[in-house]
């Protein structure tokens, strides 16, 4: 069953590449959006970034947009569509998910991302944090309509509390989260 959770409300391009260089996305990554919209995060990650990119849309409509602005942008061969429901779609191939939600759809999220997701993968979320994980990186920006962003950068092993919580238990696993978080800041 198809369900839409949350409006597609566009991100700015320069919130766009601010969050794509944030999570160091680039070639060899398997880039996940989750409510692709009309597939603008996709094309940047793609084109600009190099990344093979999945676009997850409920709305047909959108999807079509997707299909075709792939095209223009001639990136048609990185950038899959899934006109599916998000939480029906399989997310384990994904090294990156970009996220623009609701936080009580981030919150019902979380489980599938910590069920689903290796350790390692990045997770971006726009405007809105996941509940009960702890970012990596929080970083503002105002976009040129003049509203105040936050991006939010988690990963998979470091920032989801049943992953942290098993890591801690050993001090050996306290030195492995540090190298995960360090990973992404370098």
């Amino acid at each position: 069953m198809r369900r839409k959770v949350a409006p597609w409300i566009p991100s700015t391009r320069e919130v766009i590449v601010e969050a794509l260089n944030i999570a160091r996305v680039g070639q060899g990554d398997i880039f996940y959006d989750l409510g692709a919209g009309d597939g603008r995060v996709l094309v940047i990650a793609s084109r600009e970034y190099g990344a093979y990119s999945v676009g997850i849309e409920v709305d047909e409509r959108l999807c079509g947009i997707i299909e075709v602005t792939a095209k223009y942008y001639n990136v048609h061969d990185k950038v899959k569509v899934i006109c599916e429901d998000f939480f029906a779609v399989n997310l384990s191939p994904a090294t990156v998910v970009y996220m623009y939600l609701y936080r009580s759809i981030n919150e019902e999220i979380a489980e599938k991302l910590e069920k689903e997701l290796r350790v390692g993968t990045r997770i971006i979320t726009i405007d809105f944090p996941i509940p009960g994980w702890i970012p990596i990186v929080v970083k503002r920006l105002i976009d040129r309509t003049g509203i105040i962003r936050t991006i939010y950068l988690y990963i998979k092993g470091a920032s989801n509390p049943s992953d942290l919580n098993k890591r801690l238990r050993s001090l050996d696993n306290v030195y492995e989260v540090m190298r995960l978080r360090k990973v992404i800041l370098r």
